[in-house]
C-alpha cells in the first residue's frame, strides 16, 4: 500500500482546498513533514484516519451526536471568527489486490446546517465509484480494507507508543496484534466449522447442536444490542454534560441574584461577628502601645538625644571605678601577688599607669538630672529606648495594616448580608432546583444504561466461552458422515494450526522485537529476550542474567525505543506492507536515542515512511543525517493574521520561505 495524497479542505487549520503529496521517490522511503506546535502536524495524522473510518476514527462508543459536535468543531474558523459551512477529509491510496494494484481515493465532506453536520461518504476504485459494494457497506469496506485495528500499529503518535509501554496489558491492543498476524482469520475460520458440524450432527446431538446455533445466534443479538447500548450511552454521557452545563448557568444566576447569599446568611452574620471581634482586639492592642512607647517612636531623634545623654550620666561613676582599677594595679605591681609570669618593664608599667590617669581624670558632660540613676535603672531605661525605637513602630504598623484589612473584610460582609436580604434570588431558586433535578434524571439514566451495557458485555464475554466450549465439544464429537468426519478433521487441523501458528508468530515476533530492540538501543545487548504471553500480548522483558525488566523501570528514552521496536517487529512480522505515519516521534528522546532512531529506524521502517516532526525533534544535524533517505519534505507556516496553517516544499531553514505553496488551493 502507498499513500499518494492527503486532501484537505477548511478542516483544523487548514483554510480552503489544499493537497499534500506523499509519494516516495525510489531508494528515499521518507516523507519530512515539519511544523512546530500548534502548526497541524496532528490535524495531518486525524485527517487520515478520519477519511478511512469515520465515526470509527473516534472509538467504539461514540454516539452519532457526538460525533456530528466533533465535526461541526474540526471546521476551519477563519480570521473574522466565521466558521465554514462546508469541510471535507480526503486519502487517495494504491492498494495490491490479488497481485494487482489499485488506485482508490475517499473522501468524507460534511455541510453543517445549525446544530447538524450532514456527512457524505465517497470512495472511488481507478477513477470511478466502487459498485461492486452496495453504497450503505462502504464504511465496512474500508474497515475490512485497513482494520482500524490494524492501522493504529502503523499509523501512530506518542499515545500509542505510551499505551504500548505500559506495564499492563491492553485487551485493544492485544485484538489488534491477532488481527495484524492473521491469527483472529484461523479462529473464525474455526468457529464456522463448528456450526457446519452442528448442523451435520442435529440427528444425533439435536440438543447440543441447537445450543450452538442458538449460542452464535444470541451473541449477535448482544452484539446489535451492545452497539445500541453504546450509543445510548454516549448520548446520555453528551445529555449529562449539557445539562449540567445548564444547570451551572442558572447556578450563576442564582448567586449573582444574592441566593448563594441568602443560603449562607447564619454563616455569613457568625464570620462578620468574628471579624468585629478580631478588630476590637486589634484597637485594644494599638491603644495600649499608644498608652505606653509608641508617642517616644514617634520622636527619633529626640529618642537618640536622650540615649546619648543617658550614656554620658555613667561617666563620672566610670571615672571613679578607673582611679580605684589604677591603685590596684600600683598596689599589684609592689606587691607582686596574685604571682605575674610575664617580666614586665617599667616603660609598660608607666604607659599603662598614664592611660588609667587620663581616663579618670576626664570625666563626660553629664546630664545633672540623670547623675542619681544606677547602673540597673541606666541598663532598663537603654532598653526601653531600644524597644521604642526598634520594636514599636514594626508592631503599630502591623497592627494598622490588619485593622485596614479586617475593615475591608468588615465591608465586604455587610455587603453580603445586605445581598441576603433581597428577594430576587428567590425567583432563581426554583429554576435552579429544576435544573438540578433534570441533571440527577440524566445522570440516573446515564448510570443505569452504563450497568445494563456492563451486564451485555459480561453475557456476551460468557456466550463466547460457551461457544468455545461447544466448539471444541462438536469438533471432538464429529459424526461419522464423509464430509462431517472431513470437517472434524479439518476443525482439529484448524485448532492446531492456530495454535502453531501462535507460536510460530510469537517466536518470531520475540525475534524480531529483540533484533529491533538492541538495533536501536543505545546499551547494545540491554535485552536478551523477551516473553510474550500468549492470550494478552504482553512482553516481559529479560536481561543478561535471566532477570525481568519490568517496563516501568525503564527510562522515558527506553521506553519510547521499547514502543517503536515493538510496533517496528509487528509490522515486520505480519508481512503487510503498510506505509508508517509517525507523529512527533522523538519528543522524549536523547540526542544519542535520537541519532539511533533517525539513523536506524526511519530508513528501513517500511517501503514509506510519513515522519511529522517539530523542529527541535529533527534538528540540522539529525537532518543531515536523515537527508540520504528523504524523499522530499514540507514545513507547515502557520499565519496568524490569516489563522490557517499552508505546507511549504522544504524543511525548516531548506529552501526559499517564498516559494509557491506545495498545497493545491481552490
Amino acid at each position: 500500500m502507498i499513500l499518494r495524497a492527503i486532501e484537505l479542505e477548511n478542516f483544523g487549520l487548514y483554510a480552503g482546498r489544499q493537497r499534500i503529496d506523499l509519494v516516495p521517490t525510489r531508494g528515499r522511503p521518507v516523507v519530512l513533514i515539519g511544523g512546530r506546535n500548534g502548526a497541524g502536524k496532528t490535524t495531518l495524522l486525524e485527517a487520515v484516519r478520519l477519511a478511512l473510518y469515520g465515526r470509527r476514527a473516534l472509538g467504539l462508543r461514540v454516539a452519532q451526536s457526538e460525533y456530528e459536535v466533533h465535526l461541526r468543531n474540526r471546521v476551519h474558523v477563519g480570521a473574522q471568527g466565521e466558521p465554514a459551512k462546508v469541510a471535507s477529509v480526503g486519502l487517495e491510496f494504491d492498494y495490491a489486490e490479488a497481485g494487482v494494484v489499485q488506485r482508490y481515493r475517499v473522501s468524507r465532506r460534511w455541510t453543517v446546517r445549525g446544530a447538524k453536520a450532514v456527512e457524505t461518504l465517497t470512495l472511488e476504485k481507478d477513477g470511478a465509484p466502487v459498485d461492486t459494494v452496495p453504497r450503505d457497506e462502504w464504511h465496512a469496506f474500508l474497515q475490512e480494507l485497513i482494520p482500524p485495528g490494524v492501522s493504529q500499529l502503523f499509523f501512530f503518535d506518542g499515545e500509542k507508543i505510551a499505551d504500548i509501554a505500559r506495564d499492563d496489558p491492553d485487551e485493544g491492543l492485544a485484538d489488534a496484534v491477532r488481527g495484524l498476524l492473521g491469527i483472529e482469520l484461523v479462529g473464525r475460520l474455526r468457529t464456522d466449522i463448528g456450526l457446519y458440524l452442528a448442523r451435520r450432527s442435529r440427528r444425533e446431538d439435536g440438543a447440543a447442536a441447537g445450543r450452538l446455533e442458538t449460542v452464535v445466534r444470541d451473541i449477535a443479538a448482544l452484539e446489535r444490542r451492545i452497539g445500541d447500548m453504546s450509543e445510548d450511552v454516549a448520548e446520555l454521557s453528551t445529555r449529562h454534560l449539557s445539562q449540567t452545563g445548564a444547570a451551572n448557568k442558572v447556578r450563576q444566576r442564582f448567586i449573582a441574584e444574592g441566593g448563594d447569599a441568602a443560603n449562607q446568611r447564619a454563616s455569613l452574620e457568625a464570620s462578620r461577628k468574628e471579624v468585629k471581634e478580631q478588630i476590637g482586639r486589634r484597637e485594644h492592642e494599638l491603644r495600649d502601645l499608644a498608652g505606653s512607647l509608641l508617642p517616644f517612636a514617634m520622636a527619633p531623634k529626640l529618642l537618640a538625644r536622650y540615649s546619648a545623654a543617658l550614656s554620658k550620666s555613667g561617666s563620672a561613676g566610670a571615672a571613679e571605678e578607673a582611679d580605684a582599677l589604677r591603685r590596684r594595679l600600683l598596689a599589684w605591681r609592689d606587691g607582686g601577688d596574685p604571682q605575674r609570669g610575664a617580666t614586665w618593664k617599667d616603660a609598660h608599667w608607666k604607659d599603662l599607669e598614664g592611660f588609667l590617669k587620663a581616663d579618670a581624670d576626664s570625666p563626660g558632660v553629664a546630664d545633672p538630672t540623670l547623675d542619681g540613676l544606677d547602673a540597673a535603672e541606666r541598663r532598663r531605661l537603654t532598653a526601653r529606648i531600644a524597644e521604642a525605637r526598634d520594636t514599636v513602630p514594626a508592631k503599630a504598623s502591623v497592627l494598622v495594616s490588619d485593622l485596614d484589612a479586617l475593615t475591608k473584610r468588615l465591608r465586604s460582609f455587610d455587603a453580603e448580608i445586605v445581598r441576603a436580604s433581597g428577594h430576587a434570588a428567590g425567583v432563581v431558586l426554583d429554576e435552579l432546583l429544576l435544573a438540578e433535578k433534570d441533571v440527577g434524571v440524566i445522570e440516573a439514566q446515564f448510570k443505569a444504561r452504563t450497568e445494563e451495557l456492563r451486564s451485555l458485555e459480561y453475557q456476551r464475554a460468557t456466550l463466547i466461552r460457551e461457544k468455545e466450549r461447544a466448539i471444541e465439544a462438536q469438533t471432538e464429537a464429529a459424526a461419522t458422515e464423509e464430509r462431517a468426519a472431513l470437517a472434524g478433521r479439518v476443525g482439529r487441523a484448524l485448532q492446531q494450526y492456530e495454535e502453531r501458528l501462535l507460536d510460530l508468530k510469537i517466536e518470531q515476533l520475540r525475534k524480531e522485537f529483540v533484533e529491533r530492540f538492541n538495533h536501536l538501543a543505545r546499551k547494545g545487548d540491554f535485552v536478551a529476550d523477551v516473553r510474550i504471553d500468549r492470550s494478552t500480548f504482553d512482553a516481559t522483558l529479560i536481561d543478561k542474567s535471566g532477570g525481568e525488566i519490568r517496563k516501568s523501570s525503564l527510562s522515558a528514552g527506553e521506553k519510547q525505543v521499547y514502543a517503536i521496536a515493538m510496533l517496528w517487529a509487528l509490522a515486520r512480522t505480519s508481512g503487510r506492507a503498510l506505509p508508517m505515519i509517525i507523529d512527533t516521534p522523538l519528543a522524549r528522546l536523547d540526542s544519542e536515542h535520537r541519532s539511533t532512531i533517525v539513523e536506524r529506524y526511519f530508513p528501513e521502517a517500511s517501503h514509506q515512511v510519513i515522519v511529522l516532526s517539530t523542529d527541535t525533534e529533527v534538528d540540522g544535524r539529525l537532518l543531515e543525517q536523515l537527508s540520504p533517505s528523504i524523499s522530499h519534505s514540507y514545513r507547515l507556516e502557520y499565519d496568524h493574521e490569516l489563522r490557517s496553517t499552508h505546507a511549504i516544499p522544504g524543511y525548516f531553514g531548506d529552501g526559499d520561505t517564498e516559494v509557491v505553496h506545495a498545497l493545491q488551493q481552490a
